[in-house]
């Protein structure tokens, strides 16, 4: 299965120099960034999984004494060295203070995840005070949370030795290690540079900016723009695809953090490929990472399935759909054309249908009958519809005449680097501006 959290770091490291090296780093200034990722974590189903651990070292720091100010920075130096020998490179390592760091694991239970803990505190106290007192050793694990704030369960190594079976532990270690590279994704910091941006759609029926759809967007010296996958350097890479959709959704989930904290609401489209999606471990591993999202954003999320071919069997689709319903208020697939059969998609558990406006449609007539009889179907099994790149006022006319629910494009907005509030925007608003 693939790893965790590697997106969050990738996230909160925008402002971080690039680095070469992957594994990941302990993040020693004590930011809102941290905080910020903290918050999340604390506000999301990770904090019942048993793979959130807090690495205390107040037990080294109380035995080293007045040694402990001098040797502060080779500590802290030594437990990036260790930790980053021992978790996987989608695991997250970050710093509440010098005494208190937490560890996130990817793939490990709470028993594995346990043990690897143990390690790196007996590693570091054996190199500072030449054994490891084991009984005075502890490891505290995420139990559940209190006013937005993380509780922790404390056991001595000695009780997880105890409470476990090393001989499993260690089983589930190696092979989780042996599936880091089968599904290890790029790291955004690899490619290309570009933003995450989103793009308002219009509710027909509430006459409202209700939505935005999310996007990546970068600009090349002569001014040209490029979206979605196309910002890649490789955008037929599909290591590069996945590390985007990571990447994207924890920005996305960072900024509606930062937006409800400030009563701002909007829902938000975020888009999934489907190479991300297309088997059981790389749905699982997507799956694992939607956990950092709060249960408070589910309601406000919606993910688009981009780039699903024809011909996926329905009970596939199906529970791909029913799985990421857990997390979101539904899917929506987008389509590379008019689909036919409704009806499969409706079976699937689809909510909504989304379709591109051509540039240049070969049969601008023909092209318009066809939507409004695909427009008809999806009202009559309730499946809403989406239309985008809306450019004229007869795109729009015509849009609105045949019953699309969903509208975007530049008669609706461009894209922003942040959303806004929810907005009533009326018919007579897009016509008129």
């Amino acid at each position: 299965m693939a790893g965790l959290l590697k997106f969050i770091s990738a996230g909160f490291q925008k402002s971080i120099a690039p680095t070469q090296h992957k594994k990941p780093k302990i993040l020693k200034c004590y930011s809102d960034a941290e905080r910020k990722l903290e918050r999340i974590i604390s506000n999301s189903d990770l904090v019942d999984s048993g793979r959130v651990h807090l690495l205390g070292l107040e037990a080294l720091k109380l035995k080293l004494g007045d040694k402990w100010p001098g040797l502060r920075n080779r500590i802290l130096e030594n437990l990036t060295k260790i930790v980053n020998s021992h978790i996987a490179e989608d695991d997250v390592f970050f710093s509440r203070s010098d005494d208190e760091h937490i560890v996130v694991f990817s793939r490990l239970s709470e028993a594995g995840s346990r043990l690897i803990c143990s390690n790196i505190l007996r590693e570091l106290m054996e190199i500072y005070l030449g054994s490891a007192d084991t009984d005075c050793l502890t490891v505290k694990t995420a139990v559940g949370r209190s006013k937005g704030e993380m509780l922790f369960e404390e056991k001595s190594m000695d009780s997880i030795y105890k409470d476990i079976s090393v001989e499993e532990a260690e089983e589930e270690i190696r092979q989780a290690s042996q599936g880091e590279t089968k599904f290890q994704s790029a790291s955004p910091l690899q490619e290309l540079p570009y933003e995450v941006v989103y793009r308002p759609i219009w509710d027909v029926r509430n006459q409202a900016i209700s939505t935005y759809m999310v996007n990546t967007q970068s600009i090349d010296r002569y001014k040209n723009i490029s979206r979605g996958y196309k910002v890649l350097a490789d955008p037929s890479c599909i290591e590069a695809m996945i590390g985007m959709d990571y990447m994207v959704m924890i920005d996305t989930i960072t900024t509606m953090d930062d937006l409800f904290q400030n009563n701002f609401r909007a829902i938000f489209s975020l888009p999934i490929c489907y190479e991300t999606l297309f088997n059981t471990d790389m749905l699982q591993g997507f799956l694992s990472r939607c956990k950092v999202i709060p249960a408070a954003l589910h309601k406000y999320i919606s993910f688009t399935l981009i780039n699903f071919p024809d011909g996926v069997p329905e009970t596939k689709l199906r529970f791909i759909i029913s799985s990421l319903m857990a997390y979101s208020r539904g899917v929506v697939v987008a389509c590379d054309h008019i689909p036919q059969n409704v009806s499969y998609y409706h079976e699937c558990g689809v909510k909504g249908l989304s379709l591109t406006y051509p540039d240049k449609p070969v049969n601008p007539t023909a092209y318009w009958k066809q939507l409004a009889l695909f427009v008809g179907k999806c009202r009559k099994l309730h499946i809403y519809t989406a239309l985008e790149n809306i450019k004229t006022e007869e795109d729009l006319i015509l849009s609105k005449e045949i019953g699309v629910n969903f509208l975007s494009g530049e008669m609706i907005g461009p894209y922003v680097d942040i959303p806004g509030h929810m907005t009533r925007v009326t018919w007579q608003d897009l016509v008129t501006k």
